[in-house]
């Protein structure tokens, strides 16, 4: 679907381009259209790559990149859109030597694949861009998967040129969406942690080539390896634009792994005191209660498909926040206990099955559903447990 709405989108901007042509300047033959792939930065938004395109013409001293990665942090309400997935990108121009800069400011790398266009096809794309870049067209509604900076590109050149495309750039191993971002979070567990513990069921799907290309560097192997229909290779020079200076901090030694695992053992140990126990299940169950609000407003609320069917939901449940303050802890009894076992069954049943999720499941929340699990054994079932308990030692 998403990709027929681009093919829309673009061949009806092909028919502008067709009709009112002259509003773009005709460039001359020694125009040149290339591909720039910008490798991953410091901050988060930038920790997947980037891709512009540059239109290049030295005799009519044109050079422009074409970004479609521009966001405005200005916008009103700016991260709640973000999150409810209604956040517009644009399509920005701007001068080669202000690309330049801000790249090599980041010690970020930039490599140029020059497209092996003849002075038509140039035109064409040139005048697409054009139109494209004014304001009442730049503006798109961004989504990580299925339209960002790199799946742009994509569509405006297969729509224009119907390349015939690798049929796959890594035979060995299906990959799928979540599967594909492991490079680009090795490095941060905590942005991990945060990104598995949001994304949902369809990230886990297998990805197909085409769908790779949403991340730029598979993009460039995907146009490194491409061909045109009457044979011609779709690249037909690279080069490094800007070398590589950034290197990526190590990470702290404090990771979500060691916090969980700490936080986790604290609350067992605590079980020794009943009062402070049940205050720490407060806090504990809170904070899951939390998180299960945000995966319920990713999930049902946010335009994100990425962030549907999150099964983690299983163990942070949003109804933690309404039992743990309206309930008895020290005996729940009734409707609570029965909330309690339901709890207790799901948690449970997601760490016999761990393995067998089709949703992957990051190792740091392992600790976090064991303590879960446990909790919520003692207070739907540890009244009877103790009670048996007490009696087998009096006999």
């Amino acid at each position: 679907m998403k990709k027929f709405v681009s093919f829309v989108v673009i061949f009806l901007c092909g028919l502008v381009v067709n009709a009112f042509g002259i509003q773009a300047k005709t460039l001359s033959p020694e125009a040149r259209i290339s591909v720039l792939t910008a490798s991953p930065g410091p901050s988060l938004y930038s920790a997947f790559g980037h891709n512009a395109l540059r239109v290049a013409d030295p005799i009519l001293g044109i050079d422009k990149v074409y970004n479609y990665g521009t966001f405005d942090f200005d916008t009103p309400n700016f991260y709640l859109k973000f999150l409810q997935g209604k956040l517009n990108y644009k399509l920005s121009v701007s001068s080669i030597r202000e690309f330049i800069f801000e790249y090599q400011s980041e010690g970020r790398q930039v490599i140029e694949q020059t497209l092996n266009l003849n002075p038509q096809e140039v035109q064409q794309i040139y005048a697409f861009l054009e139109i494209n870049s004014l304001p009442e067209n730049a503006y798109y509604l961004y989504d990580f998967f299925y339209d960002n900076c790199a799946t742009r590109i994509r569509d405006v050149v297969d729509n224009f040129l119907s390349p015939i495309w690798p049929a796959d750039p890594h035979p060995s191993a299906e990959r799928s969406f979540r599967q594909l971002l492991k490079p680009y979070i090795e490095n941060t567990p905590w942005a991990r942690f945060g990104i598995h513990f949001i994304l949902g069921l369809p990230s886990d799907q297998i990805a197909t080539p085409w769908e790779y290309m949403y991340l730029p560097d598979e993009m460039k192997v995907a146009f490194a390896m491409a061909y045109l229909p009457d044979g011609r290779p779709l690249v037909s020079h690279t080069s490094e634009l800007i070398p590589k200076t950034f290197s990526p901090s190590q990470p702290s030694w404090l990771s979500p792994k060691i916090i969980m695992w700490a936080i986790v053992i604290i609350g067992f140990m605590l079980q020794l005191l009943p009062k402070a126990a049940r205050v720490f299940d407060k806090v504990f169950f809170s904070i899951l209660g939390l998180a299960g609000l945000a995966i319920s407003f990713m999930w049902f609320i946010s335009e994100h498909t990425s962030t549907d069917i999150n099964l983690n939901i299983l163990w942070a449940l949003p109804t933690h926040l309404y039992f743990v303050f309206k309930s008895n802890l020290s005996k729940p009894t009734g409707i609570t206990k029965v909330y309690f076992i339901v709890a207790f069954l799901l948690s449970s049943s997601l760490l016999v099955g761990w393995i067998f999720v089709p949703q992957y499941l990051h190792l740091p929340f392992l600790p976090l559903v064991i303590f879960a699990a446990y909790r919520t054994f003692v207070y739907a079932f540890g009244d009877r447990v103790f009670t048996r308990i007490r009696k087998s030692r009096a006999q």
